[in-house]
C-alpha cells in the first residue's frame, strides 16, 4: 500500500530541506525564436521555447488520453500514487492534467526552465497540490530525498539527454523512488521526416514558365510535365541538407538518434520489474485528394473578354446565403489509399479518403473534352474504377525488442494496440506535425550548426547542393537558411493537407477568390503536375515511418 498523503506543508519542506525557487534567468533571443540560456554543453536540449512548440506537448498529451483514456499506462493494483514527479514536465499539462484524474495526489513538475502554466490560473484545489521545480538533472543531483515519490513520470527527453547520462538518470529516478513505487518512460526516436522528389517536384512547377501551346481556334495543348531526371550526384530528395543539419544537431551534442534502444539497458540495471514495449512506428499518411480549383476555365477562355488579367467573374454563380452547400468536386488521388463514391446517376456521396481504393483505368484515360475545349483537371476528366477495399495498419510494430518481466499481458496493457486501431487515417496527419514542427524547433540550432560547417567543412555542405561563398556575408547566408526552411514547411503542409482533415471533420472549406484567366492557367498547370506526379507514389513511400515511439515502465524492489 501507497503511505498516505502528506498535508502540503509536509510535502514541500522534504524536498532536500529546503525550499526550491523558479529560476527566473532570462531566455535568449535568437532570431526571433526563444531559447535557453545554458551553455549547450550543460544542457544540450536545442528545441525552443516558442509557443506552437510548447503547444506540441498538449497536442501529444491528448493524443495519449485518447489511446489510454487515463494520464497513465500503469495498472496501480493499489489506487492512484499519492507523490508523483514529472521529470521534464515543459508546459506541466501532464500535471495538471493528472492532478484532476487523482485528487489524491501531491505533483512536482521538475525542468530545465520556468514555461509552466502559472499556479494562479489554475482552480485553486488543483494548484495546491502541485508545485514547480526548475533545476538541471545532467549537471546535479536531484534536489529530492531518498525515497520521496511513488511515480516518475518521464515524457519525451531524449532530445535533451547525451547518451552517457541516462545511467546517471536512472540512478537518480531509482533514487527518489519509494520501494515499490513505479517509473514510466515515454521516448521517441530522432527522426527527420522526408519527402520523395515525385513529391516535391510539381510543387517547384509554379516557377518555370507555362508549357501550353495556345491554337489560334482556343484550344489549348499542354506539353508533357514531367518530373526532371535525377541527377546522380545531387541529393536524395530536396531537403537533404536541412536533414543533414538537423542530425548533425544532436551528434555533435553526443545525443542518440535512437533513445529508445538505450533505454532498456538503463532500465534493466537500475529496476526489478521492467516492461519494455514494441516500437511502434507510424507511417505517413495517405495522400488525401487534391484541393479542386477555384473555378474552371471556360471553353476559347484565353481569347475571349479582352485583358486577360481581370478576374473572371461568370464561372461560379454566387450562392444565396439559405441556399444548401454545394457539394465540392470530388478531386483526384492517383494514390493506392484513397478512393470515390459514385451512383448511377453520376452524383458523388461523400466518404472517407481511406475505405477504398481506386485507380485509373487501363481502358479510357483519354480526355472527354471536345478538341475545342481547355482540358480540365476535374474528375470527368478520367475514367476510374474502384477496387477492393484494403484496411491499411496506421503503423508497423517491432516486436524485436519487446520484453516483460511482469508476463505478456502487461505489454498489451502498456501498448494498447487495439485503441490505437480504432483511430482513423487522419490521426497520421497529427503525428507527421508533430515530427515536422520538432525539426522547425531547432531551426536556430540547425543554423549554428550550418555556420559551424562553412567556416570549417565546407566540402561536406558541397555535396548537399550548398555552394559556400566565403565573400558572402552572415545574412545573405541567414537569408539562404531562411528560404530553405521556410520551403520545407511549405512542402510538409502541403503534405499533411490540414484542410482536408478539418473536411472530414464538417468544417467548409474557404471558398477561394477568383483569379486572372493567367493565374488559372498556372494553377491548372500546378494540379495536373501533382495529378501526373502521384502515379509514382509507391507502396514504400506510404509505410515510411513518419513517428517511431516506445512506451517503457520499471518497479522499484519492495
Amino acid at each position: 500500500m501507497s503511505p498516505p498523503a502528506l498535508p502540503r506543508q509536509t510535502f514541500e519542506s522534504t524536498t532536500s530541506g529546503q525550499r526550491i525557487l523558479p529560476r527566473n534567468k532570462d531566455f535568449l533571443n535568437k532570431h526571433g525564436h526563444k531559447h535557453h540560456s545554458f551553455d549547450p554543453e550543460k544542457a544540450p536540449y536545442p528545441l525552443s521555447y516558442d509557443r506552437q512548440v510548447l503547444e506540441l506537448e498538449s497536442m501529444n498529451h491528448n493524443f495519449v488520453m485518447r489511446v489510454k483514456k487515463t494520464v497513465s499506462v500503469v495498472p496501480f493494483a493499489d489506487g492512484p500514487p499519492q507523490r508523483s514527479l514529472d521529470l521534464g514536465c515543459g508546459g506541466g499539462s501532464w500535471v495538471v492534467e493528472a492532478a484532476k484524474e487523482w485528487p489524491g495526489c501531491y505533483f512536482v513538475g521538475f525542468d530545465l526552465v520556468d514555461v509552466q502554466v502559472p499556479l494562479s490560473l489554475l482552480d485553486p484545489e488543483i494548484a495546491n497540490r502541485i508545485k514547480w521545480v526548475h533545476g538541471n538533472f545532467l549537471t546535479t543531483r536531484l534536489p529530492f530525498d531518498d525515497d520521496e515519490f511513488d511515480h516518475v513520470h518521464m515524457h519525451g527527453l531524449g532530445r535533451g539527454i547525451p547518451e552517457n547520462k541516462w545511467g546517471v538518470l536512472f540512478e537518480e529516478v531509482n533514487r527518489v523512488l519509494r520501494p515499490g513505487g513505479v517509473v514510466e518512460a515515454f521516448e521517441e526516436d530522432i527522426l527527420f521526416p522526408t519527402l520523395p522528389s515525385w513529391f516535391t517536384a510539381p510543387l517547384r512547377v509554379r516557377n518555370k514558365r507555362s508549357d501550353s501551346i495556345h491554337r489560334p481556334n482556343g484550344a489549348q495543348h499542354r506539353a508533357e510535365v514531367s518530373a526532371p531526371s535525377p541527377d546522380p550526384k545531387s541529393p536524395a530528395h530536396d531537403h537533404a541538407l536541412l536533414e543533414s543539419l538537423y542530425y548533425g544537431v544532436f551528434e555533435n551534442r553526443f545525443i542518440n538518434l535512437r533513445p529508445t534502444a538505450i533505454i532498456p539497458i538503463h532500465l534493466t540495471s537500475n529496476f526489478r520489474q521492467v516492461i519494455s514495449a514494441p516500437m511502434i512506428h507510424f507511417r505517413m499518411p495517405a495522400l488525401p485528394p487534391l484541393q479542386p480549383l477555384p473555378q474552371t476555365l471556360p471553353p476559347n477562355g484565353l481569347l475571349l473578354g479582352g485583358d486577360s488579367d481581370k478576374p473572371e467573374t461568370t464561372s461560379q454563380p454566387v450562392a444565396s446565403p439559405d441556399a444548401p452547400p454545394t457539394p465540392r468536386p470530388v478531386s483526384v488521388s492517383l494514390s493506392s489509399t484513397t478512393s470515390i463514391q459514385t451512383s448511377n446517376s453520376g452524383s458523388t456521396g461523400r466518404s472517407s479518403i481511406f475505405d477504398q481504393n481506386f485507380s485509373v483505368s487501363d481502358t479510357n484515360t483519354q480526355p472527354t473534352n471536345s478538341p475545342g475545349d481547355c482540358p480540365s483537371p476535374a474528375l470527368d476528366t478520367f475514367s476510374f474504377k474502384t477496387t477492393q477495399a484494403v484496411k491499411r495498419p496506421l503503423y508497423i510494430v517491432d516486436w524485436s525488442s519487446a520484453e516483460s518481466t511482469t508476463g505478456a499481458t502487461s505489454i498489451s496493457f502498456v501498448a494498447p494496440l487495439q485503441e490505437i486501431d480504432r483511430l482513423n487515417e487522419s490521426s497520421l496527419a497529427m503525428q507527421l506535425y508533430f515530427s515536422y514542427q520538432s525539426v522547425l524547433a531547432c531551426q536556430e540550432s540547425m543554423w549554428e550548426e550550418l555556420v559551424d560547417r562553412m567556416r570549417n567543412r565546407p566540402g561536406k555542405l558541397r555535396d548537399l547542393g550548398w555552394e559556400s561563398d566565403l565573400e558572402l556575408n552572415e545574412l545573405e547566408s541567414r537569408t539562404r537558411f531562411e528560404v530553405l526552411v521556410e520551403q520545407y514547411k511549405r512542402d510538409m503542409q502541403a503534405r499533411i493537407s490540414l484542410w482536408y482533415s478539418l473536411q472530414e471533420l464538417g468544417w467548409a472549406v474557404p471558398p477561394r477568390e477568383p483569379l486572372s484567366k493567367a493565374e488559372l492557367v498556372e494553377e491548372e498547370r500546378l494540379y495536373q503536375a501533382m495529378l501526373e506526379a502521384r502515379q509514382s507514389a509507391s507502396e514504400e513511400d506510404l509505410q515510411t515511418p513518419c513517428r517511431s515511439v516506445r512506451v517503457f515502465v520499471g518497479y522499484e524492489d519492495s
